[in-house]
Order: structure tokens, then sequence, then C-alpha cells
């Protein structure tokens, strides 16, 4: 598959297709903890991304036998709501199927109101918001310099007023970044006037762009939720239904670590194979040079 991948589980999501609408790492960001790496095509430019291929991979797997599907997740490589065929896709899928669609974005563009009409028949936003300060939002995010904070807080404000459906909002919450109470202070009452559905609270569990996206452990998250209080969870794993594939080639593999970098659990529950199988697969994969393994906060991370 070119365009889509999994289902994987995800742990805001359940059990998720991903269609990836944007050429890899093209975004206006170039947020320190991306777990996809840098961004190489910095943008604020909408264009049409492949929006006819897309839609025919689409059709192509809907059609077939297929897994059980909690969400159908519009995001990818890079910034979704930078193509402009998303309105068309978004129709499309619901043509296809019943599954519920979600749409992750970083929220650059909710300000432009093309883009929050295109989103209007999404059955779930999650926009993300990692700071309400400008100087810790552009630490974090690394936005173009034409960018502002006030931007991205007037979108979320307009989007809230016009959008029907869920909003889930995440906040990347970061050691010695975001998580001082000036810091969180801030984002509770940036946060309060929006009537969000959903606050959820992740950090840095895979390696990033930069070393100083640290994360949290789990009882400062904790405290951190306490903080924001009724409404904000922390985002957490959640075993799902194995996969009944038995025979993956090579080539599924790399094309999952492609996308993420991933623990042999990870593959694992993904795939539906027992770990001991995963692990000595991933193995003949580094040796052949296919794919690396590195540590990051105590865990093995296999990627592409």
């Amino acid at each position: 598959m070119t365009y889509l991948f999994g289902p994987v589980p995800s742990r805001r999501l359940g059990r998720s297709l991903g269609v990836d609408l944007i050429p890899r790492k093209t975004c206006p960001y170039d947020c320190i903890y991306c777990e996809v790496g840098p961004t190489t095509r910095k943008t604020l430019r909408r264009r049409d991304y492949h929006t006819e291929a897309i839609i025919r991979e689409l059709t192509e797997y809907l059609r077939g036998p297929k897994a059980a599907l909690d969400y159908l997740t519009l995001a990818g490589s890079g910034e979704p709501t930078l193509n402009l065929g998303l309105a068309r896709i978004i129709q499309a899928t619901k043509g296809l199927t019943e599954t519920p669609v979600a749409v992750l974005t970083n929220g650059a563009l909710l300000h432009l109101p093309e883009v929050r009409r295109d989103l209007a028949a999404a059955d779930v936003i999650l926009p993300s918001l990692d700071a309400a300060t400008e100087k810790t939002w552009r630490r974090i995010n690394r936005p173009l310099p034409e960018q502002s904070l006030a931007q991205l807080l007037e979108g979320l404000v307009a989007l809230r007023r016009e959008y029907q459906g869920q909003i889930w909002l995440e906040i990347m919450i970061l050691k010695g970044l975001n998580d001082t109470e000036k810091e969180l202070s801030a984002l509770k009452r940036t946060i309060k006037p929006l009537a969000l559905d959903k606050v959820q609270l992740n950090t840095a569990v895979r390696p990033g762009v930069k070393a100083s996206a640290r994360p949290l452990d789990p009882e400062e998250m904790q405290a951190v939720a306490d903080f924001f209080g009724e409404g904000a969870e922390v985002i957490a794993s959640s075993p799902r239904p194995a996969n009944a594939e038995t025979a993956v080639s090579d080539a599924r593999f790399i094309e999952m670590l492609a996308r993420r970098p991933m623990t042999a659990a990870d593959v694992a529950e993904v795939l539906g194979l027992p770990l001991d199988l995963v692990q000595k697969r991933l193995k003949h994969l580094c040796k052949t040079g296919a794919i690396s393994y590195s540590r990051y906060q105590d865990q093995g991370f296999y990627r592409q």
C-alpha cells in the first residue's frame, strides 16, 4: 500500500487504519519531539497531493475483506490539512464505510475558513497545542517565522464555534519545557473556554528530533492530568484484538517501520504475531541493513 498503513493500535483511537495524505515531512512545523523525523519541506502552502490515487487505494481496501476498525485516521508523515483534496477524501471515505473518520492535525491552518470547511464532515478532529506562551510554543514546535501562537489559538476558537463533531486536543508534555506551573497554568487558562470534548496528555515515548524532547514518568503525567482536572486524561496504550495475519513479508515490516519507530512489542501487536518470532525477523532485517535499531528511554526501537 502506498497511502494506507495499518491497521495499527492507536493510544487515542483504538484499532486505526491510517491514511497518509502528505509526502513525508511536509509540514509548517519542525517539532522537536516528532517521531517521523525532521521536517524537510516546511510550508504553509496547500496543494493537491495525489487525491484521486488516495481515494482509489481507499476504495480498493474498503471493498475487500478487512479487519474491524475503530477509526479511519487521516494523518501520516506530514500535516494533512495541507492537502487541498482533504474534503474530497473525507467525502469519498464516508461513502465507502461507516467507520468514523478522524483527522490528526497540528492546527496550524485552522485559522483559514476553507480548512475548517474541509474538515466539517469528519467525525473527530484531533488538533494539538503544546504551549500557551509564544516563546515555549516556538521552542517546541519550531513554526515558520510568519506563524504566531495567536493565529493558532484563533483557529482553535473558530473550529469550536463552527464544528459540530468531537474535538480531542492533544498536549505533548516535555520535561523542563512546558511542565512548569507557569506553562501548565497558561495552557489551562487558554483551553478552558474551548469546551473541548477531551484533553489528552502525551509525552515523548518514542525517539524524536531533539534530545531536549524528554518524557515525564507516569506519576508526573498523572499529576499534570490532576492539575488540568476533569476531562483531562493521560494517553496510555491499551491492548487490542490481534490481527489474524500469520504470514508477513519483509516488505510489510519495512513499510511499517518507515512510518514511525516501533518496539518489537509494538510490531507484534500490530501484526498479531508471537513476540519471539517478530524479534527474530527484526534482528534479521537489522543484519541485512534494511532497518536500524537504537535505544531511547531504556526501550529498543526499530526504524527504516
